[in-house]
């Protein structure tokens, strides 16, 4: 009985010692893991498990260091994951107690700002020492150190083996650099057939001097319009040769070249970027419940608030027409003139596209058509092929009714879901007679005998191997909208993969079947073309790896955390605008800064604009209705991150479009930078003064942007100054390795 009874009295004790709310019989510890560090300033992830499955609604508290961050009442299903906001550094010990259990983790906090250190760092390091390969390993190792808990050692290993590595095994960067390559010794081969002198001395004839040379180039950066990657190469490679006999610098071509890739890609009709933006400004409505079916008409009418592109081509062109320069641009231009050296001296190229030049013998022919034939079928094969493989050629048809299961009313055909595009009202699906075919659904097309918006979101949530059963018609699609549908969801890096590889092979079949070249000596000559791309891979790989530790460092996030702020609606879209910019500078994307920022400025601009319409412009005669007024404020708005976002695709040494310019006109990196510097900040200046900060407070972007464009003229003739013409007897200079 003693016995007995010292085991009641024990197990007694031990749940009186307990005391209520401690973990006892029923109320397990929880458990609490936190991200491998957090940044002060932004809220970090934290996992909860050992939640009971069954809802129920307990009261909670977090603790961050012992101090109370939230406390209330939730369901247990929305504990599993807590946003924790860290304000200082060092190691933070946080607390659940949810109910009678409770859960502790640890989490490494750092400060936010030193997620701008790594880019920021490579950018100043590669103006100042003008090694850009170093700078941007540094920058990489940099922020490689402060992800792996500020050792050096292992930041240096990872910043080789993860963020290298991931680069360099990432689909689309490796399509670039397949593309870049492969065109590289394409040209290799023109130039070793004697085809590119022959174009050459072909628009040599039709070009008189530097100013119709610049023209030229413009021109040509404006026509292939459909993606900047293919933009960037063939003007870059197809002009040098002319730019250079007419005693134009390199930097000059290079901000000819970058200054009109990205800035067209981003406002065509038609191009490589179109539905990646329809994509997101779509996400965006829908997230906000706005009314909108088209969302391309929507993308349409974004163009005339898309001032820095609209202003950066003007501006190009108006320097090419006046030949005024000023700042670095200037005194390049003045040396390529005078001393016929496209190059400065001791300038390093991070590519040299004439070390493939080989010196040809005089007698051999320079056909033009050896040089046109590629180039022309690496543009129409783009074109055609993005077409192709975004299904543009597949049966089209529209739906009448659709029924998910067999046997039901719609017998007609069976069909297997791939992917839908909601923007256009597409299911991509596969038949029994063709691997790919393309049904749009409308609101009058019945699912399982219903129609109606409830149908067709059903439709827009249809997932990859989805079987319907489906009755079809003739599609009213217009041929305009078939393409933009094809355009919007071909694989751009696949197709520009396509065109240069046979690009190759048709510049090599005319070397060979004219007796030009040996299939030997031709193979020769492409890898001599695509070794004159290593160094610019190779920046290109690091340029990536910097944007890798970004990501993971938060870089963007943080900076958006820490410039909003209290605004007023008409702040908005020139805030918006300078932010992007920013962020897009610092991590070299314009892709990655539009998925950042179009998710917050859109719902940001609606609310704003909804409270300011309420509260200041409702009972005012004369106003626009109430959904047209915000409707116009969230164009602005939309218009301004776009912009942003190219402007640092435009000009970030860390970009890869910026890279890839000066890549394509055989210029100095750092060179094409820091000359390009001064006229990408003057239309980044006018852009916000003369037109976000306006259009933000209504007025017309048909306004805005006539008065800018004078503006541009008005500085371009003050701070410009002309550059002297080529002294009488020059003869073009020799190519510059």
């Amino acid at each position: 009985m003693s016995r007995r009874f010292l085991a009641v009295f024990s197990l007694l004790g031990l749940i009186l010692s307990l005391g209520p709310g401690q973990p006892g019989f029923g109320a397990e510890p929880l458990t609490l893991e936190g991200p491998a560090f957090a940044l002060t300033g932004l809220k970090g992830e934290i996992t909860v498990g050992g939640l009971p499955e069954e809802p129920a609604t307990v009261s909670y508290q977090i603790l961050v260091n012992g101090q109370p961050v939230a406390s209330g009442e939730k369901p247990t299903c929305d504990l599993k994951t807590l946003s924790v906001p860290f304000t200082t550094s060092g190691p933070a010990t946080v607390k659940l107690i949810a109910g009678d259990r409770e859960g502790v983790t640890t989490v490494r906090v750092i400060s936010g700002w030193l997620s701008v250190l790594p880019p920021l760092i490579a950018i100043i390091l590669a103006l100042v020492t003008r090694e850009v390969l170093v700078s941007l390993l540094i920058g990489a190792w940099i922020g490689a150190t402060i992800v792996y808990d500020f050792n050096p050692l292992l930041g240096f290993l990872r910043a080789l083996d993860k963020y290298l590595l991931e680069a360099m095994a990432d689909p689309g960067h490796a399509s670039i650099i397949i593309f870049s390559v492969t065109l590289g010794g394409m040209i290799g081969i023109v130039n070793r057939t004697g085809g590119m002198q022959g174009i050459v001395d072909l628009i040599s004839r039709m070009v008189v001097g530097p100013k119709t040379a610049q023209l030229a180039a413009w021109i040509m950066g404006v026509v292939i319009f459909f993606d900047d990657y293919a933009n960037t190469l063939i003007v870059g490679n197809s002009m040098r040769p002319i730019t250079d006999a007419n005693r134009v610098s390199r930097e000059k071509l290079s901000y000819i070249v970058d200054s009109t890739s990205a800035p067209v890609a981003g406002i065509a009709l038609l191009s490589t970027w179109v539905g990646y933006e329809i994509g997101l400004i779509r996400q965006a409505f829908v997230d906000l419940a706005i009314p909108e079916t088209n969302f391309y008409a929507v993308f349409i009418q974004t163009i005339p608030f898309r001032f820095y592109c609209l202003l950066s081509l003007f501006f190009g062109f108006m320097i090419c027409l006046t030949r005024k320069e000023f700042g670095p641009m200037h005194a390049a231009e003045v040396r390529a003139r005078l001393e016929g050296k496209p190059l400065a001296d001791g300038a390093n190229p991070i590519a040299t596209p004439e070390a493939a030049m080989p010196v040809l013998p005089a007698e051999m022919p320079k056909r033009w058509y050896n040089a046109a034939i590629p180039i022309l079928a690496v543009i129409f094969g783009t074109l055609v092929g993005l077409v192709f493989h975004g299904g543009g050629f597949a049966p089209h048809h529209d739906l009448k009714a659709v029924s998910r299961q067999a046997g039901g009313p719609v017998q007609a055909q069976a069909i297997k879901v791939d992917h839908v595009l909601p923007d256009m009202g597409i299911i991509v699906a596969g038949t029994d007679a063709h691997p790919v075919a393309k049904f749009r659904y409308l609101p009058a097309t019945t699912l399982d005998g219903e129609a109606g918006s409830a149908t067709v979101k059903a439709f827009e949530g249809l997932a990859k191997g989805d079987h319907l059963y489906v009755e079809s018609g003739p599609t009213t699609l217009t041929t305009s909208e078939i393409v933009r549908a094809a355009f919007g969801d071909a694989n751009s890096q696949a197709v520009l993969i396509w065109v240069s590889i046979a690009g190759s092979i048709i510049a090599l079949l005319l070397g060979v079947s004219q007796g030009l070249v040996s299939l030997e000596k031709g193979m020769q000559a492409w890898v001599n073309g695509a070794r004159t791309m290593v160094l610019a891979m190779c920046v290109l790989l690091l340029a990536w790896s910097i944007n890798g530790v970004c990501k993971d460092l938060r870089t963007a996030d943080f900076l958006v955390a820490n410039v909003q702020g209290v605004l007023q609606p008409w702040l908005v879209p020139a805030l918006t605008f300078v932010i992007a910019c920013l962020i897009s500078f610092a991590t070299g994307t314009s892709w990655g800064t539009m998925a950042i920022l179009l998710p917050l400025s859109i719902p940001l601009s609606y609310n704003l604009n909804l409270a300011y319409y309420q509260e200041h412009l409702a009972n005012q005669p004369g106003v626009l209705p109430m959904m047209d007024y915000i409707k116009q404020m969230l164009l602005v708005s939309i218009g301004a991150v776009l912009e942003g976002s190219i402007f640092g695709d435009h000009c970030s040494p860390i970009s890869d479009t910026t890279i890839m310019s000066s890549m394509a006109s055989g210029s100095d990196h750092i060179d094409h930078v820091r000359t390009q510097m001064p006229y990408a900040l003057t239309v980044a200046a006018c852009s916000i003064v003369l037109c976000y900060l306006p259009a933000g407070l209504g007025y017309s972007p048909w306004l805005c942007l006539p008065l800018s464009m004078v503006a541009l003229v008005v500085a371009l003739e003050v701070l410009g100054s002309d550059v002297p013409d080529i002294p009488a007897g020059a003869v073009a200079p020799s190519p510059q390795a």
